[in-house]
């Protein structure tokens, strides 16, 4: 009886228009929340996806030892696909040379996830296969065919099998991304290793058995085998392919994150307002329905009915409509991101629902039980343009929101971040109402009439005033915020495809061949003005004692009196062109952390059997993600002679001219050199897909905050439309009532948009250090353009959803109230 009473009142309602707005609102909510989640959740698979193929499976078992079979035969059990590689160091030969290669020796289903790319030529651009050589072949890549002066049918030797040249190997799924991987490489199949003979007893060998299948049997294969790892044995996950890409990865999980929190917050506030002004013009409502004999009791179940069938409703809607804008995003961006399957994962529709209903009760329900406390009277007598502000309710909904962004996130730092940037709102807030209101009577004289009645208004509404530019106010701070570490966030990625960003580096470089590496280039026709020499030497930290594997083994080193790029000190002070006779070393800050090491020690490194005290004089912080060169060590002077010292340099080379490698190479017989330009092209594919999925993701969040302004000035409509009609019974002209609601809107905006540039500046700072570990940036055109920026969208938002404050007839509208 109950329900179908609050069935009958809700439909009144919906008729008369109380619940358009707050339904509205909640659809947009619950929409816009599940359809971000949604696309979030793509997206971070696609993620996934491309870190798969970095490792060229879902899950790989990096071992020292071949793996044993009753492994194999549980994967077997579970239905995972496998393959296996081993590799290891050869010397090679060829008609007209030898080389020492890195040989990967890999079984018929290698890879199992990413492609492998071969070509007829050697640096050419190739094509895409997703199988390794057959029995008697051998790949080798564009280096080792160089330096071995070899061409296509041609027969190599590894160890005592020889092998015909099918194929010249360009890239692989797999292939390193660091500095590990000096040597030139070739790719075999893994029936032939035992008859190479070239790996023996205490070899030594890597070997990688690659997993793929579903998660759950992934799962299952390694809780079982954990347990019998040895210390030589680790698993290696999709994010730990590749340093450049998972720190990419890693930052746009992040932002997705945010983004979908700053939706739940913006959702939230949408329905508070919504909310706020549906619960406001129940008053009489539920006086008369308490003078009819209803009980406070009946009168809560009555409304906690209506709720519900207004949250089912929503959510009829809603869910589909959100599914359907999901598969409309992905079609758009179906060129970068792929659908994984067509069930869609529970969890964003169930935090979309949760957003709407949480908020649906936390803010509409509270007041509504505080109208069944009234008494009749009490309630008739208030004027329905009356607003009144209970911060008990405000601190359930603003809890209920907070809830709701931890949910989503699952990160204290966010939720942080954002509570500390709606604090910051609201203590700006109480120091500038003061401060409105006096400047407000100061410019009252120098203003036109419609000026001067706005002014008053702001002055005299100053408590309702300050709650919507408050409400304003986190909105733009969020949007701007969002903006801005939208802005950041793609520059940085950005920086790592510069046209000039190094993608290659020679290794093995003497002094006296320095010249005559230039001279060869020149020859060939590259480039040489981007050429970076860096002097190297291998040292061993032995004072003090590190009490780690790390601590105790040999590192590349380098010297040099100008801070490297990328580099910044982040403690002490660097020598720059002074350094005294003192020798003096700069640590990478986390290592030195790592290894318990503080500055103004003084530490001792063995230099090729030489010891050398090094005062430590500052720490640095090094950008690893770059693809630029970065060492642990650097000092402040030479360590070694310079005829003795080794050289490595970095250098771009276009892809039109990669052809003329071979030569380079062959001239420069005892240079090694590490192509990374395959490393490159992969970060410019995970960029282009992230880029476009940030995009994507914030005109979504826009569309939330456009909701936030629309609600925000349809919560004080009946108010303002209520104030319009006694002036306009006055004699007042239409053309001043609309001067009046723009200088008021115009100048909440004004007011808002520079709180919100402030309050986003360091909400934008937290993050960029903290989330996404980032040096802070000054946004300075945030806070020359947000205060206008506030008011002219407000101003105009204001002006323009008020029109029927001025088109009514007043004494419709006063009879109404």
């Amino acid at each position: 009886m109950m329900f179908k009473l609050a069935a009958r009142l809700a439909w009144r309602d919906w008729r008369g228009g109380e619940l358009s707005l707050l339904f509205v609102a909640l659809v947009l909510a619950i929409t816009s929340v599940t359809s971000i989640s949604l696309f979030t959740h793509q997206v971070k698979q696609s993620m996934v996806a491309q870190g798969a193929d970095l490792i060229a499976a879902d899950l790989r078992l990096n071992s020292s030892q071949p793996v044993p079979e009753p492994w194999l035969t549980k994967a077997r059990n579970l239905s995972l696909q496998q393959a296996q590689l081993s590799q290891f160091q050869a010397m090679v030969f060829a008609e007209q040379g030898m080389q020492l290669a890195s040989i990967k020796a890999v079984s018929k289903n290698y890879p199992l996830r990413g492609e492998i790319t071969v070509s007829g030529a050697a640096f050419d651009v190739g094509e895409v296969i997703k199988h390794g050589p057959r029995q008697g072949e051998i790949w080798p890549d564009s280096r080792l065919l160089a330096s071995l002066n070899a061409t296509l049918n041609d027969t190599i030797d590894v160890g005592q099998l020889s092998l015909k040249i099918s194929r010249i190997l360009i890239s692989e799924p797999d292939q390193a991304s660091g500095f590990a991987s000096f040597a030139p490489s070739a790719m075999i199949h893994l029936a032939d290793l035992a008859a190479t003979e070239a790996v023996q007893t205490g070899s030594r060998v890597k070997h990688r058995w690659l997993l793929a299948g579903k998660e759950k049997a992934l799962t299952s294969l390694k809780l079982s085998i954990t347990p019998l790892l040895t210390a030589g044995q680790k698993w290696q996950f999709p994010k730990d392919g590749n340093a450049n890409v998972a720190a990419t990865l890693d930052k746009a999980e992040q932002f997705l994150l945010l983004a979908g929190s700053l939706a739940v917050v913006l959702a939230g506030v949408a329905l508070s307002l919504s909310a706020r002004r549906y619960s406001l013009r129940q008053g009489k409502h539920v006086a008369l329905l308490k003078c009819l004999g209803l009980k406070p009791k009946q009168l809560r179940l009555l409304y906690l009915g209506q709720m519900i069938l207004l949250a089912l409703i929503a959510l009829l809607i809603s869910l589909p409509l959100a599914w359907g804008l999901y598969q409309g995003l992905l079609l758009l961006v179906t060129d970068y991101i792929q659908s994984s399957s067509m069930i869609p994962p529970l969890s964003p529709f169930v935090l979309g629902a949760g957003t709407g209903t949480l908020c649906l009760l936390a803010f509409v329900l509270p007041p509504m039980m505080a109208l069944a406390k009234v008494a009749p009277a009490e309630v008739l007598r208030q004027s329905s343009s009356q607003s009144k502000t209970n911060k008990g309710h405000i601190s359930i909904g603003f809890s209920a929101v907070i809830v709701l962004v931890y949910w989503h996130s699952q990160s204290l730092l966010i939720t942080s971040a954002l509570i500390v940037g709606v604090a910051i709102i609201l203590i700006l807030l109480a120091l500038l109402a003061n401060l409105l209101i006096k400047s407000g009577s100061k410019l009252r004289p120098h203003l036109s009439q419609g000026g001067k009645i706005g002014v008053a208004n702001l002055a005299r509404r100053k408590h309702q005033n300050s709650l919507q530019v408050a409400i304003f106010g986190l909105a733009l701070m969020l949007l701007f915020s969002l903006i801005s570490v939208r802005s950041f966030l793609i520059d940085d990625w950005q920086q790592q495809l510069k046209q000039d960003t190094p993608n290659l580096f020679l290794f093995n470089i003497y002094q006296q061949e320095r010249e005559s590496l230039i001279t060869s280039m020149e020859q060939q026709g590259l480039a040489t003005q981007a050429l970076t020499f860096f002097p190297i030497a291998r040292a061993r930290l032995t004072e003090p004692k590190i009490d780690s594997p790390r601590g105790d083994r040999e590192l590349n080193l380098t010297w040099s009196q100008a801070l490297p790029v990328g580099n910044s000190v982040s403690e002490g002070q660097w020598w720059g062109d002074t350094s005294a006779g003192q020798l003096e070393v700069s640590i990478e800050s986390d290592y030195a952390q790592r290894m318990g090491l503080t500055l103004g020690q003084v530490l001792t490194f063995n230099v090729a059997g030489i010891q050398h005290k090094a005062f430590f004089s500052n720490s640095r912080e090094v950008d690893w993600s770059s693809m630029q060169p970065n060492f642990f060590y650097v000092f402040s002077q030479p360590l070694v002679e310079a005829n003795s010292a080794s050289y490595m340099a970095s250098v771009y080379i276009a892809p039109e001219d990669r052809s003329k490698l071979g030569p380079l190479l062959r001239e420069q017989p005892t240079i090694s050199m590490l192509d990374v330009d395959q490393i490159l092209q992969q970060v410019q594919r995970v960029v282009a897909q992230l880029s476009l999925a940030v995009e994507s993701i914030l005109v979504m969040v826009l569309g939330a905050g456009i909701l936030v302004l629309v609600a925000s000035i349809q919560a004080s409509i009946d108010e303002r439309r209520h104030e319009s009609a006694i002036l306009r019974t006055l004699g007042a002209s239409k053309s001043l009532i609309r001067s009046i609601l723009l200088v008021e809107y115009a100048s909440l905006g004004f007011l808002a948009g520079l709180i919100a540039g402030i309050s986003a500046e360091a909400l934008v700072a937290v993050l960029q250090n903290q989330l996404f570990q980032m040096p802070f940036q000054f946004h300075w055109p945030l806070w020359l353009l947000t205060p206008f920026a506030g008011m002219l969208l407000i101003g105009i938002s204001g002006w323009w959803f008020n029109r029927t404050v001025v088109t009514s007839p007043p004494l419709r509208t006063l009879r109404q109230t």
